[in-house]
């Protein structure tokens, strides 16, 4: 531990008794573990729990006094090194104990950055209400909305950035102040997809509906039914731009496809525009059998077994091609092969239609650059379970290189999108460039107006910074 993070964590345990975990705390363990990738269970020098906006405040005052090192996390789901951890050079700032929740001019709902979708999914149910959020009910707030934020069923209302009213925001100079259509509004924009370059959110005001109704299935396919699955995800996919209440991902395992056929009503006979995927002669099992629930079901339903393995992602955007997606499954099925013993490669295709980027549009749009078409958000996901040097330099090339060869793939045959989502890419991927440059340099002046000293280029361990964007 350097001489200023040492300072800094004396100053913290000082002004915050009883919410920081140093490294001879019983609650330090506890803490290092939490994220959901072991590639993130960093020993920091401190965590510490601010319990409110001005504690939150208080903290990034003693960061940049000290020029201490810091990482923010509220539940630590993003999978990549740094970005809400930090090893003993710095300190982790977890906004756990942000866990209010109210309603405010109406129903809009303003929830504090430490909770997860499901304690607002479910504390939003019992209002009879619904708002655009994570899949997994064990994402935290901000980062899916910074991040973009892609909910089950996006060409309904947009993406989840493009559904909040306002972001409370910590700045590096110790003031909390609010960022909407009216006050801070170019601060505004830049927060639905700007990442962690301008300050910590704290709270946020979401646009909500009335209670959406939904009807999901996850069915189990055989892999070697690829063309026959893919040409039916394709199929679905089309419908989408008629029909934005469908919701859809395909995922390709090694073994097996899992597809989530997921419908925002409850309709009493099957939906049509599934019946591509009724008619395989492919599937195995329904992982989830048909059911009717809600946002708050479907979460609890996706939400993944916390398991203590590495992890390393990827992402590109490109259009729609039944074509592309066989090579892509192709260029998989042999990417896989050279996996170091116990590593599991898989890929998700995930459609969103016109409609999504409408809707962002509609609500005074986004930072992202996103083109109005439809297109498909891929996700690459490697986990291993024992980590060293060559296994984990040997997952993130596999990552690496199959992200790479599907852009080569796209590119070449005129269907690459520049955009990258940032919930789904890998730490080396020029998310914000992918923007545009007329967004880049958006965010660049916004930076320097609202951090002059750099405190979040500089002393910020990682994320998809501007320092990075070249």
């Amino acid at each position: 531990m350097t001489s200023n993070v040492a300072t800094a964590v004396d100053l913290f345990k000082s002004k915050f008794p009883g919410k920081v975990a140093t490294p001879d705390s019983a609650e330090y363990e506890a803490a290092k573990t939490h994220p959901w990738s072991q590639t993130c269970w960093t020993p920091a020098a401190a965590y510490i729990q601010p319990g409110s906006a001005e504690e939150v405040a208080q903290s990034l005052q003693i960061i940049q006094q000290d020029k201490c090192r810091f990482a923010v996390r509220t539940t630590g789901h993003n999978p990549n090194l740094g970005f809400s951890s930090a090893d003993e050079t710095g300190v982790v700032l977890d906004l756990c104990r942000l866990k209010s929740k109210e309603l405010v001019r109406g129903n809009v709902a303003r929830v504090g950055a430490g909770n997860t979708w499901r304690e607002v999914y479910s504390w939003l149910e019992d209002h009879q209400l619904s708002a655009v959020g994570g899949r997994d009910q064990q994402v935290g707030l901000p980062g899916f909305l910074l991040g973009g934020g892609l909910g089950a069923f996006p060409n309904l209302h947009g993406v989840g950035a493009d559904n909040v009213k306002n972001f409370e925001i910590a700045l590096a100079d110790g003031a909390v102040v609010n960022a909407n259509s009216s006050e801070n509004s170019d601060l505004y924009k830049a927060l639905k997809g700007g990442g962690s370059n301008f300050g910590i959110i704290t709270s946020v005001d979401l646009e909500t509906q009335p209670l959406l109704k939904v009807q999901y299935t996850i069915n189990v396919y055989n892999p070697e039914d690829y063309t026959g699955i893919i040409n039916a995800t394709v199929k679905v996919q089309n419908s989408m731009e008629s029909d934005p209440k469908i919701g859809l991902f395909t995922n390709f395992n090694p073994g097996f496809v899992a597809v989530g056929l997921l419908y925002a009503d409850q309709p009493t006979e099957q939906v049509k525009a599934f019946e591509p995927f009724y008619k395989l002669g492919s599937l195995l099992s329904n992982a989830i059998p048909q059911t009717n629930g809600t946002l708050l079901s479907l979460a609890q339903a996706m939400g993944h077994k916390q398991e203590p393995k590495n992890r390393a992602i990827g992402t590109v955007t490109t259009t729609v091609s039944e074509s592309l997606y066989v090579e892509v499954y192709n260029t998989w099925n042999e990417t896989i092969k050279d996996l170091p013993a116990g590593a599991v490669l898989h890929f998700t295709i995930q459609p969103v239609g016109k409609a999504c980027i409408q809707a962002g549009k509609a609500k005074g749009g986004n930072v992202m650059g996103l083109e109005e078409t439809p297109q498909c958000w891929w996700v690459f996901t490697c986990e291993w379970p024992k980590s060293g040097e060559c296994e984990d330099a040997a997952a993130q090339k596999a990552v690496d290189s199959i992200v790479h060869k599907v852009e080569s793939m796209a590119q070449e045959k005129g269907l690459l999108l520049n955009f990258l989502l940032p919930n789904f890419a890998g730490a080396s991927q020029k998310v914000l460039r992918s923007y545009g440059d007329g967004s880049l340099q958006l965010m660049k002046e916004l930076a320097a107006k609202y951090d002059p000293e750099s405190v979040f280029q500089n002393l910020q361990h990682g994320g998809f910074l501007l320092r990075n964007s070249v």
